[in-house]
């Protein structure tokens, strides 16, 4: 199992056009992406700022994903709202 945070800044004003966009690729994501267990995004408490946790199967579901048409069209609407790359972090359970 693969277990992500990402964190994404957004630019000021362009909050609501990200977050219809971070709603469709998510509801893309979980019902066309084999392999995906969980990819839900989050407002957080600092303006401007979501976070998207995500759970996978194995690196080859995210590399599939990353491919997936949807996301290819997606992706430069996605961009066009944030002023830098977003961050993520790998997660392992504590076992």
């Amino acid at each position: 199992m693969l277990n992500m945070v990402v964190t994404q800044r957004v630019n000021a004003g362009m909050e609501k056009e990200f977050e219809a966009l971070a709603k469709q690729m998510a509801a893309n994501t979980v019902a066309q992406d084999k392999g995906c267990v969980r990819y839900e995004w989050y407002r957080a408490e600092t303006p401007q700022t979501y976070i998207l946790i995500e759970s996978w199967t194995d690196m080859a579901a995210v590399e599939a994903h990353l491919k997936a048409d949807h996301f290819v069209a997606l992706w430069p609407k996605l961009t066009a709202c944030v002023p830098e790359k977003f961050s993520a972090v790998r997660m392992t359970p504590i076992d």
